[in-house]
């Protein structure tokens, strides 16, 4: 495989080929995506039948939902293929370049959003307010992984830069069914945030401060229908805590594959394939 990473940044200077914007290459790899994105939004209705019943809502979103499908799939699969974590936008490369404008992105949509709906009078920030906010940032993680750079990576590779973001976007509109019915501005929301992310092909011109602000302002403070996040703080505890094993085993098995007569090691012929 080229070096797909480059390629895709090269692209901010660059403006894709009409190939790179729409292409026909579905395969049976394509199947991936779209049943993994049929499973989060299957986990998210499973909730609502358990309104009365939060554990088992809590279980389904955070565990199976959050963590399973949405986070440890994503990493499995990419390790799995022989597949390189910068193509699909999760390193760190060039972050002086983007986390600048990372920030300034999320202060000019804070300053939008304080314009705008500002919180209410006697919204205050308390403990209660920075676990839910805490929770709200590790359930962004997911949203990262699964939708900006996983599903949206796969499905460029089979149709293209545009309909990949259009299929991310719709993906992660409805995966909401179960929580915060708001399809319109989600799926706007899907839009700029994919779009924002194939840029420069990173994780790091979206996440943390951008994706932070949208979320959490949204689920704290301008969302009128999302579900109340409950018990915060032991969910934020052990999701973070799920989310750096993941983290960890990826890494190990990064550094195996580049060992010699690993499965996955390339030579310094690996290039020219």
């Amino acid at each position: 495989m080229k070096n797909i990473a480059s390629d895709q940044r090269a692209d901010i200077i660059n403006p894709p080929a009409l190939s790179k914007l729409f292409r026909w290459q579905p395969s049976r790899q394509t199947l991936i995506p779209v049943v993994a994105g049929l499973a989060v939004i299957g986990l998210s209705a499973a909730m609502l039948p358990f309104e009365k019943t939060p554990w088992v809502r809590i279980v389904i979103h955070d565990i199976f939902l959050v963590f399973l499908v949405g986070i440890l799939f994503p990493l499995a699969y990419i390790q799995r293929s022989d597949n390189d974590l910068a193509g699909f936008g999760l390193s760190l490369q060039r972050w002086h370049v983007y986390l600048p404008i990372n920030l300034v992105l999320g202060a000019l949509l804070l300053f939008m959003f304080l314009s705008e709906s500002p919180p209410p009078a006697d919204y205050h920030l308390n403990a209660l307010v920075l676990w839910q906010a805490a929770y709200v940032m590790c359930a962004l993680v997911f949203e990262l992984v699964f939708f900006y750079g996983f599903l949206r990576t796969l499905f460029e590779r089979a149709f293209g830069i545009l309909p990949a973001i259009v299929l991310t976007a719709t993906f992660y509109t409805f995966h909401h069914i179960g929580f915060q019915p708001e399809y319109g501005k989600l799926f706007f929301v899907g839009l700029l945030y994919a779009t924002v992310y194939r840029l420069g092909n990173s994780a790091l011109l979206i996440f943390p401060f951008f994706l932070g602000v949208g979320g959490t302002y949204d689920v704290l403070v301008q969302s009128q229908v999302v579900s109340p996040i409950e018990y915060p703080e032991i969910r934020t505890l052990y999701l973070v805590l799920l989310i750096l094993a993941a983290v960890v085993w990826t890494w190990k098995k990064a550094r195996e594959a580049l060992k010699p007569g690993s499965r996955g090691h390339r030579g310094p012929m690996a290039s020219t394939r």
